[in-house]
């Protein structure tokens, strides 16, 4: 079957064209996610998972597709632009677990006073967080940007949950040394 005879069919609500499109577009959704997405935020997510996700969100919109000749050029636009929001949903998504991770960094909890300053704070805290030792980076990524309890963290990682806090209580100080060594302190500069 045409990709055209594919859109029709998936909009109809055929569940086997549907999953033959995305199938057929995952490699285009792929690259526009990497063409969207910042390195810090790929850390964080993988590129994968923002597929995925916006695999889904063009699957439970297909109903809501307009067919429209050229209809192959208009279902790429649309598909594009849901990816590109999937995107910027995972943005807001690590900006606010970032914000999180931050306020538990800083004792102090003060936040930028710009978009530029809180903008390199984010790239500073991800370098950081980058910069941690396999086991240190795997709690906080699950516990701040998966928003995994300290419970469902022991479980996945088969270990007791104070095991796991002891892990973050580790890791956090790294952070805030790494941190204060690049001088993450904004309200001094």
């Amino acid at each position: 079957m045409d990709v055209e005879a594919l859109i029709k069919a998936a909009v109809v609500g055929d569940p086997d064209a549907a999953n033959q499109l995305l199938i057929e577009h995952h490699d285009r959704m792929r690259a526009i996610v990497l063409k969207h997405s910042a390195a810090w935020l790929r850390l964080h997510h993988p590129v994968e998972d923002m597929v995925q996700e916006a695999q889904v969100a063009v699957f439970r919109g297909l109903g809501t597709f307009e067919l429209r000749d050229p209809v192959v050029p208009n279902f790429e636009a649309w598909l594009t632009l849901l990816t590109r929001r999937t995107v910027a949903l995972f943005v807001r998504r690590a900006r606010r677990s970032l914000q999180r991770l931050e306020s538990d960094i800083n004792e102090d909890g003060r936040s930028p006073s710009s978009v530029q300053r809180q903008k390199e704070r984010y790239e500073r805290l991800s370098t950081a967080v980058a910069s941690l030792s396999d086991q240190d980076r795997e709690v906080i990524v699950l516990h701040y940007f998966r928003k995994m309890t300290l419970s469902d963290i022991a479980d996945e990682l088969g270990q007791t949950r104070s095991a796991v806090n002891a892990r973050l209580m580790r890791a956090r100080p790294k952070l805030r040394e790494w941190l204060g060594s690049t001088s993450m302190n904004l309200s001094t500069s």
